[in-house]
């Protein structure tokens, strides 16, 4: 399979997204307030208190800037792949010389990427400015976070892609995106799995979702060498799974369209 094709998409729609800076408006404003508003709230939970479940004021802060980065950067590709379907434009795009799975997430990727760096670059701004430095920063550190990111915003691609390509058999397939999501929110995104209750946290951590948002930010505030790269392993093994589980989805999709004619 040649990559060119692909490299091109994802670099297309970031310049696309470059050129276009009011979009960034809405997110950059979203994304700045909920920092703001949660680092408040960690402020009034630590009086008193130098450490809960392992985390401090600081550490809770950053936690929640690179967590927030995942679920606002690479979190809402839903609605486009599952309007494709329900519009019938995937009839159109199946003929095309690439794979309909690879090219969207080329696509996602290279929207995503921009506006996970643009808020990375608030949130390291307004975490210095809110708890100060992040604990533990060093090079090594911040590259084994952005490796985390990006697999995150792929391992939400191909969850989301999953999903949406249900409109092949459901019609009003939103309710199972929004379910999806508020999950994710709770399942380390919020807050850390290590605030959860005991049993809570080992449901959790036979899903997919600690690697949404957990394991940047887990290696962001308080991971170890090894640990971080546990978590960067297990991402890997979650983003296998969820590829195969995507085009699993759209290649038994992709048959009723050629059955109904489109």
């Amino acid at each position: 399979m040649s990559w060119r094709k692909y490299r091109v998409t994802a670099g297309t729609s970031a310049r696309n997204k470059l050129i276009y800076r009011g979009n960034f408006l809405g997110s950059v404003f979203t994304y700045g307030l909920f920092v703001f508003v949660f680092a408040r709230i960690w402020a009034a939970a630590y009086a008193g208190k130098s450490s809960i479940a392992g985390y401090d004021y600081t550490m809770s802060v950053w936690y929640f800037i690179v967590a927030e980065v995942s679920a606002f950067g690479f979190g809402r590709f839903f609605f486009t792949l599952a309007e494709d379907v329900k519009s019938g434009q995937v009839a159109y795009l199946l003929g095309r010389p690439y794979s309909f799975v690879g090219y969207h997430w080329a696509q996602a990727m290279g929207t995503g990427i921009v506006d996970a760096a643009n808020l990375l670059g608030e949130g390291i701004l307004a975490g210095l400015l809110l708890a100060g430095p992040p604990p533990g920063a060093s090079v090594p550190r911040l590259l084994a976070v952005l490796v985390s990111l990006l697999l995150a915003g792929s391992l939400q691609f191909h969850l989301q892609m999953a999903l949406a390509m249900t409109a092949f058999w459901v019609e009003e397939n939103t309710a199972f995106f929004w379910i999806f999501q508020k999950l994710a929110l709770i399942v380390g995104t919020l807050l850390p799995l290590e605030f959860l209750p005991d049993t809570a946290r080992r449901l959790a951590l036979l899903t997919p979702l600690p690697s949404l948002a957990y394991a940047p930010a887990r290696i962001a505030v308080a991971a170890t060498g090894p640990q971080a790269l546990g978590l960067i392993g297990l991402q890997l093994a979650w983003l296998g799974g969820a590829i195969a589980l995507s085009s699993l989805v759209f290649s038994r999709g992709r048959h009723r369209v050629a059955i109904q004619g489109g």
